[in-house]
């Protein structure tokens, strides 16, 4: 009897034992790692036998359900290069393509956006694939009321490359746009425009935190430099670690009546070399994607490098053939580190907003390159429209749109020094969101003496004077051109001077501060 109970006892134990390894191996998987979240898929719920079950022959399907276990019709599933529909028991199904290494959803506007975790909030609307699984779920929370007013917060090149960079991108950049978003009434998103990071591979986890700090739904899309050198210079760089995580580098969702398309379009020949372009397979992606979305939605896609009127982008126009007939559509870009706003003219008319960095020129100052300050864009939406569009740059109030020099005004350092070549009577204004339809009014001690006039002189003395003439930073790298200024023969030199910007939604900026020296160039005053 004792040996009975002591081989029970054993065998309970050996029970104990292993259930308790099993669960701590369950936790230990599911625990809030900084690894991007991607390796591991959330378990299966039961499913109703009255639900239909898939088609023979798909090996890849599953169940979209919301928090209560409804079933979700309608919601787009792709698996990176075909797109399909949920059915009436929230069941989609496809047959995996090859090369294909995620099965994720385009959110519906109904729904949140899922995000990693509570502290980071970046887009989590994937699951990897594996080999043999061929079942993959998800669930979705539903919004109170749909959001068809909102606010887009668009955020160009972090590109930090250090801690260092990254405490600056923390204390200069993330609290102005926290403070921006406490002042919203409307919900707001956040978009980063690529180069999170600056090919160092351990900065991955740090930039993501940081980003996924800021208080609203983060949906990047990959930089050139997001991309890794692989084993060999002729080999094209990898994406692998950027996917580990933020996932897909091509996916889509929906806010109101806005679709948002996030895309790849860095294109390397080898670990060096790289161009702005699509694939054939995104093209056919964005077809398959783009048959679920009703024509009187607005279409945001969103890339790296701007594409312009380049005739040599890969895949181009037919991209952009893609997105006519829709109700507005906006293109987004970061890459240059300069601000534009760019008319496409072929195959369709449309916006491309050209941002600033976030970086500025490369952290050595707290401008960019054209002179425009460190800061980031904000979309009021209404709808399907863009009611109203604004650079904030970090650190100042809303009004800081413009800065004022005099013609003749020299700056520089050690280095060198620049000048706008003019004379003393000119007075130059950079105004960096401006566009054709600005209005830009100077008046001269208090009497309105006419408009200014946009200049092609193309580059800002006083940002080539700081990071050249004053950091000594190379000419060819840190010569960004600048397609902002305006210029006006003054009357009087000596006058005192007020130049009034109206943007094309009827806001007012003013400025009657010439600036002489280059103090706020690199320091916050």
């Amino acid at each position: 009897m004792m040996s009975f109970i002591r081989k029970t006892n054993q065998k309970l134990s050996s029970v104990f034992l292993v259930s308790f390894f099993m669960i701590c191996s369950v936790a230990f998987c599911n625990c809030s790692s900084d690894n991007g979240g991607g390796e591991v898929n959330p378990p299966h719920p039961t499913t109703p036998e009255e639900q239909e079950k898939p088609s023979e022959g798909y090996d890849l399907w599953g169940y979209i359900k919301d928090e209560t276990g409804k079933p979700v019709r309608g919601v787009v599933v792709t698996d990176g290069f075909q797109s399909v529909a949920t059915n009436k028991d929230g069941l989609y199904q496809m047959n995996r393509k090859t090369g294909a290494k995620y099965v994720y959803y385009s959110t519906p506007a109904d729904f949140k956006i899922e995000v990693a975790t509570e502290n980071i909030q970046v887009a989590r609307f994937y699951q990897l694939l594996k080999k043999e699984e061929k079942r993959y779920d998800f669930q979705l929370e539903r919004l109170k009321e749909r959001e068809n007013r909102f606010t887009l917060i668009a955020i160009g090149d972090p590109q930090v490359k250090n801690q260092s960079e990254i405490d600056r991108f923390k204390k200069e950049i993330i609290p102005d746009i926290q403070d921006k978003i406490a002042s919203l009434k409307t919900p707001a998103y956040g978009i980063v425009l690529g180069d999170l990071m600056d090919t160092k591979e351990d900065v991955f986890p740090n930039i993501r935190r940081a980003v996924g700090s800021i208080g609203i739904p983060i949906l990047p899309v990959i930089g050139n430099h997001d991309k890794l050198k692989g084993a060999s210079v002729s080999e094209p760089r990898t994406t692998e670690v950027y996917e580990r995580y933020f996932g897909p580098l091509n996916y889509s969702y929906n806010r109101g009546k806005v679709h948002f398309i996030a895309m790849d379009n860095i294109i390397y020949d080898n670990a060096n070399d790289y161009r702005g372009g699509f694939t054939y397979e995104q093209v056919e992606w964005l077809k398959s994607d783009l048959k679920h979305v009703s024509k009187d939605h607005m279409i945001i896609l969103y890339y790296h490098i701007p594409l312009r009127n380049h005739s040599k982008y890969q895949y181009r126009d037919e991209v952009l053939k893609l997105l006519a007939g829709y109700a507005e559509v906006h293109l987004m870009a970061g890459h240059t580190h300069y601000n534009e706003n760019y008319l496409v003219k072929s195959p369709i008319d449309v916006y491309e907003h050209i941002h600033a960095a976030a970086c500025g020129a490369w952290w050595w100052s707290i401008i960019n390159g054209d002179g425009t300050p460190n800061g980031y864009a904000v979309y009021e939406i209404d709808g399907s429209h863009i009611k109203n569009w604004y650079y904030k740059s970090a650190n100042y109030d809303d009004n800081h749109q413009i800065r004022l020099h005099k013609g003749d005004a020299s700056f520089g350092g050690p280095h060198g020094y620049f000048s706008f070549q003019q004379k003393k009577e000119v007075l130059v204004a950079n105004i960096w969101n401006a566009d054709p339809e600005w209005k830009v009014e100077i008046y001269e001690d208090g009497k309105l003496q006419g408009t200014m006039k946009p200049w092609d002189f193309n580059q800002d003395a006083w940002a080539k004077g700081y990071h050249i003439g004053v950091v000594g930073r190379n000419e060819k790298n840190y010569s960004q051109p600048t397609k902002h200024l305006f210029y006006h023969q003054l009357s009087n030199p000596d006058a005192q001077v007020r130049v009034v910007a109206t943007d094309r939604f009827g806001n007012k900026y003013e400025e009657t501060e010439i600036t002489t020296d280059m103090s706020t160039a690199g320091a916050y005053q």
